[in-house]
């Protein structure tokens, strides 16, 4: 029977982080355990915009540390991450916007993150395909971007094997072990394995993990998607990363193309105890609809992108994200186990608060106090609920549509 310090049960982006983290800190013998192959599920079909001010100011100091981190892992591996270091155009078209984005630049600046004022004209100077005309405040950070996310995803795996982490592919786990209130290990199809500390990292299977020690964690996975077009020359190079809040809408380059995606109205929601152990085998596409959302979309959309009217798009990615009622993060003790840690509910973000996440979990893991306040991510936070019903699932797929607004 095997024996370790931590045992880490997901081997996503965020489990990579948090192995690499407490490797980092000396946290003795880590084990990271991925029942399919590192980054196959969410981690590998995000976005990976590293956006790291936002409408929800208790995430920046996290999403902060993931673009430092990204640097620093370049440095330790000698090798690119995948990262695009274009910067980032915040648009703001109406009273709210420009509001919201008034408040991102002052939290931009409690967290010395560079926050520059465009002129509109300016802006469209550097994506060549915006139509300024109705845009009436602009906020561009030059430290933004965006990555490759499995690429990211396999550097911090990388970063953590070297510093003597064990990863364990192909190996699932099949029970959590307590006694007298604690974690004492896990059971896995290769065996148990023993310690004293286990962090949940699953992603949208977390909530089932958490179930198995009696407390499902209060979070939902919620279809995410995008669209990227044909390449086009009059879609421009490298260009910076932009958020339309007014439309509900993001792009991003992508070769020659743009990637482009949506907070629809309404977003698909899944009961995690019908998704399948390997989502390969599995499309949150829920029929043809995914069509009609870009379709209702387009509209709204043209208002800065016109030529999303003659735009083709081949390419649609899906993925799970999972979301909470409030759209932030669960991280944290779950009650009533001690040596039980989540981290999960990352609400669309866990690509930029990778870093942020993985070593606040480390910190939790070594009984240290975490330099950032975790009291809003508190797994216990919304009190008795049930993860798996369609009510709660609702307000999950609510808090994605007002992601961006």
């Amino acid at each position: 029977m095997a024996n370790f310090d931590h045992i880490i049960v997901g081997g996503g982006i965020i489990g990579a982080s948090a192995a690499y983290h407490l490797a980092r800190e000396g946290a003795g013998s880590v084990l990271l355990l991925e029942r399919n192959t590192l980054a196959s599920a969410a981690s590998s079909r995000a976005a990976g915009m590293v956006l790291q001010v936002s409408r929800n100011t208790t995430r920046t100091a996290m999403a902060r540390q993931t673009r430092e981190t990204i640097d620093v892992l370049v440095d330790e591996l000698g090798a690119d991450v995948g990262f695009h270091d274009v910067g980032s155009l915040r648009l703001a078209a109406s009273d709210k916007c420009i509001a919201h984005l008034d408040a991102m630049a002052a939290d931009a600046a409690r967290h010395d993150i560079p926050f520059e004022w465009l002129d509109p004209q300016a802006a469209a100077e550097l994506i060549p395909w915006l139509d300024p005309s109705l845009v009436r405040k602009v906020g561009f950070l030059p430290s933004d971007g965006y990555v490759d996310p499995y690429m990211l995803s396999m550097a911090y795996a990388r970063a953590a094997a070297a510093r003597g982490v064990e990863i364990r592919q192909g190996t699932a786990v099949t029970e959590v072990l307590t006694r007298n209130g604690r974690v004492v290990g896990v059971d896995t199809s290769a065996g148990r394995m023993e310690s004293d500390s286990v962090i949940d990292a699953a992603g949208a299977w977390a909530a089932l993990l958490s179930a198995r020690v009696g407390y499902p964690l209060p979070m939902a996975p919620v279809r995410s998607h995008y669209w990227i077009t044909k390449p086009n020359p009059t879609y421009g190079g490298d260009h910076p990363v932009i958020t339309m809040p007014d439309v509900g809408a993001y792009a991003r380059p992508d070769v020659g193309a743009i990637l482009l995606g949506i907070h629809e109205p309404y977003s698909a929601t899944f009961d995690a105890r019908e998704l399948p152990d390997d989502p390969a085998v599995f499309s949150p596409t829920v029929g043809e609809d995914h069509w009609d959302r870009l379709a209702e979309a387009a509209e709204n959309i043209a208002r800065f992108f016109p030529g999303i009217v003659e735009a083709q798009f081949p390419n649609y990615v899906a993925g799970l994200s999972t979301y909470t009622p409030d759209g932030k993060i669960i991280l944290g003790s779950v009650p009533g186990l001690s040596g039980f840690l989540a981290a999960s509910g990352c609400c669309g973000s866990g690509i930029v608060l990778s870093a942020g996440i993985g070593g606040t979990i480390a910190d939790l893991a070594l009984g240290r106090a975490p330099s950032i306040d975790i009291a809003p991510f508190r797994p216990d936070r919304f009190g008795p609920i049930d993860p798996f019903s369609v009510e709660f699932r609702d307000r999950c797929a609510a808090s994605r549509a007002n992601k961006s607004k």
